[in-house]
């Protein structure tokens, strides 16, 4: 099913449309209409239809900045006066065969992503469909949704994370709990599926490799902006050990020193009050 993650976007704002959408409708019945089964029938027509959806489509996906897209949610993003775009379906297989979208499931099939927690419930991809789609290849029209990848767009996400945590005070050590790496990007990652896409995408390209300890997963990133990650190890493990130790220490002290506090808040009302008394 297509869940992009956010709310439905609903149509395109007017902005984002050529000057013809509202002013042709004799050109915008052409470009709305189903292309022929053949391009060699008028090759012309064929691909000055494919441009205009082509960059539509590679545009609103840079516009909202968003990973993921699917055909239902183009096609109501596309809608125009009631009607939908009745070749889309065949404007994507175009953007599989050229690389400049990718289907999700055959991603996730390229990358390891064991590490990922079946039970989150954020990847339900059927191992038929990676069958079918590597027998198959990019000849096959997305299903309606389908979930697809804006290629380009997901590597530069994944580049600003990397920056992102480089920059920030985690990169101290190169290994942290994913829980605080999802915290430190929430800003960047409208959602869990975008972010975990992301990680992906950068244990794709050997930035970061990840581990579960202990019952929690950690990451550890490449040292520098464009290092390959060494394998995590004995070591890795022990110095993240001990900085969790050591923020479980300080969160103690913490407590116990607000506790301490409101003891002698307590004790200077209790002396307050008996002098009242007296």
């Amino acid at each position: 099913m297509c869940s992009p993650g956010e709310a439905s976007p609903g149509p395109a704002p007017a902005g984002d449309l050529p000057p013809e959408w509202e002013t042709d409708d004799e050109r915008m019945a052409f470009l709305f209409s189903a292309f022929k089964q053949s391009r060699e029938v008028n090759s012309t027509e064929w691909d000055s239809k494919m441009a205009f959806w082509v960059g539509l489509v590679l545009a609103r996906g840079r516009r909202r900045g968003a990973v993921r897209t699917c055909l239902r949610e183009l096609q109501n993003g596309f809608e125009r006066r009631g009607s939908v775009p009745l070749g889309l379906g065949t404007v994507l297989r175009e953007l599989l065969r050229r690389g400049k979208l990718q289907r999700e499931s055959d991603f996730m099939a390229s990358v390891d992503s064991s590490w990922i927690s079946w039970g989150v419930g954020v990847f339900i991809l059927k191992p038929l469909k990676w069958t079918l789609s590597s027998v198959l290849g990019d000849s096959k029209i997305p299903e309606e949704e389908e979930v697809l990848i804006y290629v380009e767009l997901l590597q530069e996400k994944a580049e600003e994370v990397y920056r992102f945590y480089q920059n920030s005070a985690l990169s101290s050590h190169p290994v942290v709990a994913l829980s605080e790496l999802r915290s430190l990007c929430a800003g960047l990652c409208p959602d869990e599926r975008t972010f975990y896409l992301l990680l992906l995408q950068l244990q794709k390209e050997k930035r970061v490799t990840i581990l579960e300890q202990n019952g929690e997963k950690i990451v550890k990133f490449a040292r520098g902006l464009h290092a390959k990650v060494s394998p995590m190890n004995d070591v890795d493990i022990g110095v993240y050990q001990l900085m969790q130790s050591e923020q479980l220490l300080s969160q103690k002290v913490e407590s116990l020193s607000q506790e301490a506090e409101k003891c002698k808040e307590d004790a200077r009302s209790a002396c307050r009050a008996g002098k009242k008394q007296l």
